[in-house]
């Protein structure tokens, strides 16, 4: 390939975007994706390409990109298949550096959609183009203001990068990843990969610098060796976290007819990701929550648990998470129940998990929390908050004159006072090296703003035990990797 994976910066940061199909016909994707880039606040050069128009939305349109008075980055498609070809003609004439394919219609409907793709590839190679898709969503690039895909749909700025052979998908992660109260570095659907492949994201998300963890969704891969050799390379900068579509005989047709994707033995894959240290996860939900916990967490240095928990009940499950993720819920020292124990109530059965008895005292989880971590016993602390259950609308309440409250109210404050402790307990957790998994359940909420005030800091929240001791063992297991990688 004579392009060079650096020119993914014109993919992710172009100056100047040649749009080859834009339009005004507002259910065509050439609008879609058009409009997404106007109103997602893009402030370099844009030129729309449609031989068939004069001016799209104010801009001089242009009916071919050779015709572009300026420099052009990057040229998105959204013309159909066959039209594409003559139009990368046109943009190795002009000196076009990348090429942003979100067209369907090549090797995922057989031979003639193969070669069709083939024929780009080919072209964009002679050319020198670095060449994403086709039949992708598109890419988002936060920081650039930059949102060339099609969902109707702006992330903030942030520390997880995202690669999907799925546009849906994608989608699905990054929305995980905002819920637990982080943004997007860059996102690709990479589609047919026709020309660059998960693999190739992976090494230059890697060397990203806003970017601290790569999340990842594939269906299948054409070059396995190539594949794992690359993400060896990236795991040992930064973690990686894929989902792997197509592990039925189902699944792995329906694979091959989405992406032209080649299918891939899940027990292979699984044992060659492990070597590589890629992370592999088990749903939509786990990927991106796993991907969200490595963000501003140290990572535990063994698989020693500490449990704190506002019930019996959730204590017992998620020691029993914890050892279907091979993680140890050790034993604590006297002296350290001891120290725990000047909080509690005289009832309390010293032990780990610590049960707080149903105490609902935030004065005293704090520094009960901040003795788990300062005790060197423990490599990782789950804490579990037991908010009471709460009406979610379908039933009635009373109203008596006057007598008896809302506590509704109540808890909010509460939620928002944990959110302040555990913000301030991260700086213990970053003293310690020990990181904190904070658990509410029954809230569909799954981030607390510590700082109310606009772009105020989130902590995030695992809204279920068994992802949370999943994130454990997964950063637990990486470190091991990382470890035995030097």
């Amino acid at each position: 390939m004579k392009a060079e994976i650096s020119q993914l910066d014109c993919v992710f940061s172009p100056r100047s975007v040649a749009f080859v199909g834009a339009t005004e016909a507002k259910i065509k994707w050439g609008f879609i994706i058009f409009n997404n880039l106007v109103i997602g606040g893009y402030d370099g050069e844009l030129y729309p390409v449609n031989p068939g128009h004069e001016e799209i939305m104010g801009m001089k349109c242009y009916p071919r990109v050779s015709e572009i008075p300026g420099e052009v980055d990057l040229a998105v498609f959204t013309v159909p298949a066959k039209q594409v070809l003559a139009s990368l003609d046109d943009c190795a004439a002009k000196g076009v550096k990348a090429a942003l394919v979100i067209t369907a219609g090549f090797s995922e409907l057989g031979e003639d959609g193969a070669a069709l793709e083939a024929e780009m590839v080919r072209k964009a190679d002679e050319a020198g183009i670095v060449l994403v898709g086709p039949n992708g969503q598109g890419v988002c690039s936060p920081a650039a203001s930059l949102y060339t895909w099609m969902p109707i749909f702006f992330p903030p700025p942030g520390e997880m990068a995202f690669v999907s052979q799925s546009g849906n998908i994608l989608n699905m992660l990054i929305d995980h990843a905002l819920d637990a109260g982080f943004g997007v570095s860059k996102a690709v659907s990479s589609g047919n990969e026709a020309m660059l492949r998960s693999q190739d994201y992976f090494s230059y998300l890697s060397l990203d610098p806003g970017t601290q963890v790569i999340v990842s969704y594939i269906e299948g891969m054409k070059d396995g060796r190539d594949f794992f050799t690359k993400a060896r390379e990236a795991t040992r900068r930064k973690p990686v976290i894929v989902l792997k579509g197509g592990r039925s005989s189902s699944g792995m047709k329906a694979a091959s007819s989405h992406t032209g994707a080649l299918a891939v033995a899940s027990d292979v894959f699984s044992s060659a990701a492990r070597q590589a240290g890629v992370i592999e996860a088990r749903s939509i939900e786990e990927a991106g929550t796993i991907g969200s916990a490595f963000v501003n967490r140290p990572l535990p240095e063994g698989n020693r648990v500490g449990i704190v928990t506002g019930g019996g009940g959730l204590g017992v499950i998620a020691a029993d998470a914890c050892a279907d993720e091979g993680l140890e819920v050790v034993k604590l020292s006297d002296e350290t129940l001891a120290s725990i124990g000047q909080y509690m109530p005289d009832y309390w059965v010293p032990g780990n998990p610590v049960d707080l008895v149903a105490g609902l005292d935030l004065r005293i989880i704090k520094p009960i929390l901040e003795v788990m971590l300062r005790s060197g016993e423990i490599d990782s602390l789950l804490f579990i908050f037991v908010e009471a259950q709460q009406s979610k609308g379908l039933e009635k309440t009373s109203e008596r004159a006057g007598k008896g409250y809302e506590l509704g109210e109540l808890w909010s404050k509460m939620a928002q006072q944990l959110g302040v402790s555990l913000q301030e307990l991260y700086g213990v957790m970053r003293e310690s090296g020990v990181p904190i998994y904070a658990v509410l359940n029954y809230s569909r909420i799954k981030r607390i703003k510590a700082d109310p005030e606009p772009g105020g800091k989130y902590v995030m929240i695992f809204d279920e035990v068994e992802f949370a001791c999943a994130a454990m063992s997964a950063m637990y297991r990486y470190h091991e990797y990382l470890e035995g990688a030097d």
